[in-house]
């Protein structure tokens, strides 16, 4: 699976035209610096799937229409957990993660993954760059790894709040899987 890593001098050469979004460059980065983006969708979806590809595909659609995805060559992975795969293993941090507003999640694998943003913003902005509040289906624990009988394709299922920057972000709740909640983009 093809992962999106940007180098910011790379990227400003590839911003999109459309009128929902553009790749960017978040402010403080040196050209060739390596950096990530995270999305909450602005569509919602049940997550009775039990097929990680599944929520991939969803993702990867809202951004492909919002024209950050394949047209930029860009591949995003949905930040969930299924019972055969944990979000830190779909949704791969590499590098430095930033929301679509340009504000720092983490400083990298272990910082995204110890449950609380760097800087206490949530992803809470869409793959247009629109603020967004949102119930988020998540399946995860705050360390990236299903939440047990909670993940996505169960009939009940752990969700995250994406205005939190603490493990609320990740871990909110639990709600019957046929309810339609938002999903987590990774670059």
């Amino acid at each position: 699976m093809q992962r999106a890593l940007f180098a910011a001098g790379f990227v400003a050469s590839m911003i999109s035209t459309s009128a929902y979004a553009v790749l960017f460059v978040p402010v403080g980065l040196a050209p060739g610096d390596s950096y990530q983006l995270a999305f909450v969708t602005s569509v919602d979806t049940n997550a009775t799937s039990s097929d990680i590809n599944s929520y991939n595909s969803f993702v990867q659609a809202a951004a492909d229409a919002a024209g950050i995805g394949s047209s930029e060559g860009v591949t995003w992975s949905a930040i969930a957990s299924t019972s055969a795969t944990a979000a830190n293993t779909n949704a791969v941090v590499n590098t430095i993660v930033f929301n679509m507003a340009g504000e720092l999640l983490a400083t990298g694998y272990t910082d995204f993954w110890d449950g609380t943003h760097t800087t206490g913003v949530g992803i809470d902005y869409n793959e247009s760059g629109v603020w967004t509040n949102a119930n988020v289906w998540t399946g995860s624990d705050t360390d990236g790894t299903g939440a047990g009988i909670y993940v996505l394709g169960n009939s009940t299922a752990v969700w995250g709040e994406s205005t939190f920057g603490s493990g609320g972000w990740i871990s909110h709740g639990t709600q019957s899987t046929t309810v339609n909640y938002r999903l987590y983009a990774l670059s």
